[in-house]
């Protein structure tokens, strides 16, 4: 059986909104000050948790997602922050101009957290992303880099195969029979197999930085994912500094990296 709260759309509002709040906008605010009625726009929002800490900010929010179950669990769970206007929720995709043309060159904060690993085209979104920021607005990217311990998110698994680390690094052909062979539905191979084509290492992240504009103001890499805390009890850890400069082994041994980017002065 997979993990909970992996079907539990309260959980995982509650997970996403406690490491926002402790987490993500801590590590933004460090960076950079943001206007008191800052626009934060996030790409991927799901149930929405991320932005529930945003709006307690006093800050006017937006969230995308393309999965309609997820923006209808969202719309309830912040009911009273839609009601009021501080959260507005939308099933559709972000390259879509006519449903989103009202907010190009207007967002402070864009969010794109656990989801670019997801993306097919990472080099497109990326470029769209710049039409919505001003010209001093930042970008947060946060994933988990494809080699370490469980970046085949195979904590989504429904076998004993959600505890077992790097075996996502298996040839594609021998890792899809691994996942048959252990009694994972078709539906969930895909969905497995789906992140192992579009996997995200380090270095290939910060190449389409330099391809699509974007600039480095702040990285961080994780031994322990923040969000790791409210999953599984495991406080999070920065990872040593020394690792940091190790490309490949700091993306074996870090279950995550948070990203604040910013577009470069002209």
């Amino acid at each position: 059986m997979a993990y909970k709260f992996h079907s539990d759309p309260r959980k995982k509002w509650d997970q996403q909104y406690l490491t926002s709040r402790n987490h993500i906008i801590p590590f933004i605010l460090q960076q950079h000050k943001l206007p008191e009625n800052a626009n934060v726009l996030e790409v991927g929002c799901g149930e929405g948790g991320v932005l529930k800490a945003f709006c307690e900010t006093g800050f006017t929010c937006y969230g995308v997602d393309i999965a309609k179950n997820r923006i209808e669990n969202a719309n309830q769970l912040l009911a009273e922050e839609v009601n009021k206007g501080k959260v507005t929720f939308y099933a559709a995709d972000v390259h879509d101009t006519r449903t989103f043309s009202h907010l190009e060159g207007k967002i402070d904060v864009l969010i794109l957290k656990d989801a670019i690993e997801h993306i097919y085209d990472q080099e497109k979104i990326l470029h769209v992303l710049h039409k919505f920021i001003k010209p001093d607005g930042l970008l947060f990217v946060a994933f988990p880099p494809w080699y370490n311990p469980f970046g085949g998110h195979q904590q989504l698994a429904a076998s004993f195969l959600k505890y077992l680390p790097w075996f996502h690094l298996l040839p594609k052909a021998l890792y899809r029979k691994v996942l048959k062979g252990a009694g994972e539905t078709e539906t969930q191979i895909q969905v497995l197999m789906e992140i192992y084509d579009t996997r995200l290492v380090t270095a290939k992240f910060e190449k389409l930085l330099r391809t699509t504009n974007w600039k480095t103001r702040k990285r961080q890499f994780y031994l322990f994912n923040p969000i790791y805390e409210y999953k599984f009890g495991i406080k999070g850890r920065q990872q040593l500094a020394l690792l940091n400069a190790i490309p490949v082994l700091r993306d074996i041994l870090s279950t995550a990296v948070y990203y604040l980017l910013n577009e470069p002065e002209k």
